[in-house]
């Protein structure tokens, strides 16, 4: 079963990431990591050309395409459990709001370009409110990034994950189950739910 944490940036999806793989193997509970935003090794000609073609949007869509493709390919979902930090969901929200026109079209386009990337079996939706998503963003003081912050980009992001959900069917995602969990709650809290219902979800493979 390949399950992915989702969320909006500073809906504390690294945090709890971190902590539920901790608990997961202090309970010898075995399973595979997929992150397909992570950096290819360096040796790759995407990386290497990342410096010089960091602002040009096309050359991003299609390095992370790339990023994508490529820790699929080395990632075995044929696992009992596959965890997943991110998942093709976070491609399609990205650019979202640009397609708003052609959604489904748009859809089978990223679907594509990541070939080789399942949609999740579940998601665990990670759902905080956007005051609290600014404060955590503020205290991480990055240089990087900053405007997929700003709170424009959060409400865009914030609603794209909402309609997906709700026309999942009409996108061709029908099989995957979406889990909301509530993410303003403290990151114990969180990681408790969370890992409860990663525990049922083991008991029951």
């Amino acid at each position: 079963m390949y399950i992915a944490i989702e969320g909006v940036k500073g809906s504390g999806k690294s945090t709890l990431l971190a902590q539920l793989t901790e608990k997961l193997q202090q309970q010898n509970i075995q399973f595979v990591s997929f992150n397909p935003t992570r950096p290819m090794p360096m040796q790759t000609w995407w990386e290497q050309s990342y410096a010089q073609w960091a602002h040009d949007d096309s050359f991003i869509s299609a390095l992370y395409s790339a990023r994508a493709n490529y820790h699929a390919q080395a990632t075995d979902f044929q696992q009992d459990l596959v965890l997943g930090d991110r998942s093709i969901l976070t491609s399609m929200v990205t650019r979202w709001q640009q397609n708003r026109h052609r959604l489904g079209s748009y859809i089978r386009q990223v679907q594509m370009q990541e070939q080789a990337v399942p949609v999740p079996d579940v998601v665990l939706y990670l759902d905080v409110s956007l005051n609290v998503v600014q404060q955590r963003l503020a205290q991480r003081e990055r240089h990087y990034g900053l405007q997929d912050e700003t709170l424009l980009r959060l409400q865009q992001t914030q609603q794209a994950y909402r309609q997906i959900f709700r026309q999942k069917q009409r996108f061709g995602l029908h099989n995957m189950q979406v889990e909301v969990f509530d993410a303003n709650q403290n990151s114990a809290e969180l990681l408790q739910a969370v890992e409860q219902y990663i525990q049922s979800v083991c008991v029951a493979v």
